[in-house]
């Protein structure tokens, strides 16, 4: 899932709402992106892709695994 859009870094360009499959970032009263529906993230690592100004860090793994035994 996304963990992070550093608010320093992102220009407000809007490619990252544009891509997401699953409609989860918007913009704030300044701007910038941020992360509006986190549960709703697919991984898909498409925003963290696709951002020019690096912004953006989606976590490898959506959900904590169980142990294997």
């Amino acid at each position: 899932m996304i963990t992070k859009i550093d608010q320093e870094k992102c220009k407000g360009c809007g490619i990252c709402i544009d891509i997401c499959p699953a409609d989860i970032i918007r913009f704030n009263e300044n701007k910038k992106a941020f992360i509006a529906y986190t549960d709703d993230c697919m991984t898909c690592y498409l925003c963290e892709r696709h951002c020019a100004h690096g912004a953006i860090f989606v976590h490898p793994f959506k959900e904590l695994l169980p142990d294997c035994f």
